[in-house]
C-alpha cells in the first residue's frame, strides 16, 4: 500500500513543474511573436511598408503566428493544472483564476484574426482589384489596431488570474511568498495597463512602459522555481480541500 500511494504523492510536484515548463514556454513563445516577429515587420504609421515586410518576410510571419497559437494552445492545460494545484488553498479563488485565464485565452486567440489579416492582404495584392490600395492600407491599419486593442483587453483577465494566483501563491505556503508577491504585482500591472487603455489612455500613455516592468519578474522568476524545484510536498499535502487554516502559519 505505501508502495502504490509513492507516484500519487509526487504527482503535485511533477504537475508544479509542468506548469513551471509551460510558463517558460509560454514567455519565449509570446517574446518570439510580439516582441520580435511584430516589431521587426510593423513599421508604425505606414501600413504599405508593413504590408511589404510581411510580404517580404512571410516564413517569418507565419512562424510568430504559429508560436502565438502554441502560447495559447499551452496556456490551456496551464490554466487547469493551476487550478488542481491550488483549489485546495481557496476553491473560490481559484475558480476565478481559471474563469478569467480562460477567457483571457478566448479574447487573445479570437484576436489572432486580426493578426492574420494584413498577411491575407499582402498576399493578395492586386488581386483584390475591388479595393484601392489607401483602402487596403486603411483596412491593414485597422486590422493593426483591433489586434492591439484585443490583445490590451485580454491582458484585463489575464491580469485578474495572475493577481488571484499571486495570492493563492502567497497564502500556500508550499511556495516561496516572495514569489506570490512578484506575480501579483505582475497581474496588477497587466491589469492597470489594459484597463486604462479603454478607460484612461492620457494616463496610460504616461506611465507606459513603466507600468509592464513588473510583469517579466513575476511571471519569468515564477515559472523557473516551478521548472526547476516543484513545490513543498509535505505543505502541499497538509492542505485539505477545504481547509480551516493556513499550515504554513499554523
Amino acid at each position: 500500500m505505501a508502495t502504490s500511494s509513492i507516484p500519487r504523492r509526487r504527482s503535485p510536484v511533477l504537475l508544479a513543474r509542468i506548469l513551471g515548463f509551460i510558463g517558460i514556454a509560454g514567455i519565449l513563445t509570446g517574446a518570439f511573436d510580439i516582441g520580435y516577429v511584430q516589431s521587426s515587420l510593423n513599421v508604425a504609421g505606414n501600413p504599405a511598408a508593413t504590408l511589404q515586410n510581411i510580404l517580404t518576410h512571410e516564413t517569418l510571419f507565419r512562424l510568430g503566428f504559429s508560436a502565438h497559437l502554441l502560447e495559447l494552445a499551452l496556456n490551456i492545460p496551464g490554466e487547469i493544472i493551476s487550478y488542481a494545484l491550488f483549489k485546495r488553498v481557496n476553491g473560490i479563488i481559484a475558480a476565478i483564476a481559471l474563469g478569467c485565464g480562460f477567457i483571457g485565452i478566448a479574447v487573445e486567440a479570437a484576436d489572432l484574426i486580426f493578426a492574420y489579416v494584413p498577411l491575407k492582404l499582402a498576399i493578395a495584392g492586386s488581386g483584390l482589384s475591388a479595393f484601392s490600395p489607401d483602402q487596403m492600407h486603411a483596412f491593414a491599419r485597422l486590422a493593426g489596431e483591433l489586434q492591439e486593442a484585443g490583445l490590451l483587453l485580454s491582458w484585463v483577465f489575464y491580469g485578474i488570474d495572475e493577481f488571484a494566483t499571486g495570492f493563492l501563491w502567497f497564502r500556500s505556503g508550499f511556495l516561496p511568498r516572495l514569489l506570490g508577491i512578484l506575480l501579483a504585482l505582475s497581474g496588477f500591472a497587466y491589469f492597470t495597463h489594459g484597463l486604462l487603455t479603454f478607460l484612461a489612455p492620457g494616463l496610460d500613455a504616461r506611465i507606459y512602459p513603466y507600468v509592464l516592468y513588473p510583469t517579466l519578474p513575476g511571471e519569468a522568476l515564477s515559472s523557473l522555481w516551478l521548472a526547476i524545484a516543484g513545490l513543498n510536498l509535505a505543505r502541499f499535502m497538509a492542505w485539505k480541500d477545504e481547509p480551516r487554516s493556513d499550515p504554513a502559519v499554523s
